[in-house]
């Protein structure tokens, strides 16, 4: 039996009966379970479905109750004394004994040759949505994330590069969060700070009180049916995977994602008590391919700072925090420029700052240092500081007496 790619399922076809019609057994949701290997399997005439059913396909009576279904939804358009249900029970039963080997020879490794020549790094929106690629927005609740986020897909949905360069992109946003209402005239807010018809449309799914998981299969159908090239979700706190301190349940979320659409950004709230990194399981840094941290600075009654802080990016090297001004009036956002040097010092503060040359330009003026006199002057922890230390070729152990050490640069370093 000969299986073809179903988007991410697999299909067969059966039979091509005298009028040319064809039979084809269509399988999606493939995947092995503690009882076996389960799936959605369904008996289609051209494009009519004549019966479905999600189960064990190793069943035998729930593989003869399907295609015994199917059968009798074909009325005339097979001769049962050449095609009797029989046969059609035995392709079933050939289908679903070679299904999961047909499924997973799709995911057999393949060796493929370097390319030293190859394209730069290419963004949907540089620097923060890299092209095929997932990224996380987080940061805690009403700090301006959707505001943000919304920014950002109508920028890549219209092409409108004022604040970044963008790959003009067909976007779908993905609110369960927030009423429909909220979204028109945030949308309308949006829109007009772009300079763009404070109507323009965005394809947006209302979903507030549903979960990721609920809308699965109608977000793999919009994805197809506008042609989607990139997704915001809105949250991932409604994902409805589980626990998101679990692994499983992030593993599934990040999986997802990467199955509706290869270029996606989602937002995520942070802990209480810790505004560094997301709530949840470290497997949402593993996951994604950018990790954006947003600071926010509050000035005045109507005026917001928020700024975009990358704390992890595959493929690329450091960016530089980026702070912007947000502008806000009786009806919502009404403005954003990017902000002038030193105007939100308290985001401007939590810059990420490279250890390395404050250590090193600590060193030059003080000379051979202990790691806890090191750290104090930086302010960093011992086990950082000794890190760098350790690993970083400029520096060398100087003097030991006992367990303590001196550290100073390298001879051959020093300017």
């Amino acid at each position: 039996m000969e299986f073809f790619l179903n988007g991410n399922g697999l299909k067969s076809k059966v039979l091509t009966t005298e009028n040319d019609n064809e039979i084809w057994i269509h399988a999606k949701n493939i995947r092995r379970e503690r009882t076996g290997v389960h799936a959605t399997i369904e008996i289609v005439l051209d494009t009519t479905s004549l019966a479905w059913s999600q189960f064990n396909i190793e069943r035998d009576e729930d593989r003869g109750r399907l295609a015994n279904k199917a059968y009798r939804g074909l009325g005339t358009a097979v001769d049962s004394s050449i095609y009797p249900k029989e046969y059609l029970a035995h392709e079933m039963d050939l289908f679903c004994r070679d299904l999961w080997e047909a499924y997973i020879a799709t995911s057999i490794p393949d060796e493929i040759e370097g390319d030293a020549t190859s394209e730069p790094l290419k963004f949907v929106l540089k620097p923060y949505i890299m092209e095929g690629g997932g990224t996380i927005l987080f940061g805690p609740p009403g700090r301006g994330k959707s505001y943000t986020s919304q920014l950002i897909a109508v920028s890549i949905d219209s092409g409108e590069k004022q604040f970044w360069e963008v790959e003009q992109t067909k976007t779908l946003l993905i609110n369960l969060e927030r009423s429909a209402s909220s979204i028109r005239r945030r949308l309308g807010c949006v829109n007009t700070v772009l300079g763009l018809d404070p109507q323009r449309k965005l394809l947006v799914l209302n979903a507030r009180g549903k979960s990721l998981a609920d809308l699965k299969d109608v977000l793999e159908r919009t994805v197809a049916r506008f042609t989607v090239g990139f997704i915001v979700l809105d949250s991932i706190s409604r994902a409805g995977y589980g626990d998101l301190n679990e692994n499983r349940p992030v593993n599934s979320i990040v999986d997802t994602l990467n199955n509706l659409c290869p270029t996606w950004l989602a937002l995520a709230h942070t802990p209480r008590a810790d505004e560094t990194h997301v709530f949840g399981s470290q497997m949402f840094d593993a996951g994604a391919d950018v990790m954006v941290q947003l600071l926010s600075q509050v000035k005045g009654a109507l005026n917001l700072g928020v700024g975009l802080q990358v704390k992890k990016a595959n493929d690329m090297g450091p960016v530089d925090l980026s702070v912007l001004s947000f502008t806000f009036d009786d009806f919502g956002l009404s403005g954003v420029r990017y902000a002038s040097p030193r105007e939100f010092l308290e985001i401007e503060a939590q810059r990420k700052i490279d250890t390395t040359p404050m250590i090193q330009e600590f060193l030059l003026d003080m000379g051979p240092s202990a790691v806890d006199v090191i750290a104090e002057h930086v302010g960093k922890d011992r086990s950082t500081v000794q890190k760098i230390l350790s690993k970083e070729p400029l520096f060398t152990v100087v003097n030991r007496t006992g367990r303590a050490h001196l550290w100073n640069i390298r001879e051959s370093n020093r300017s």
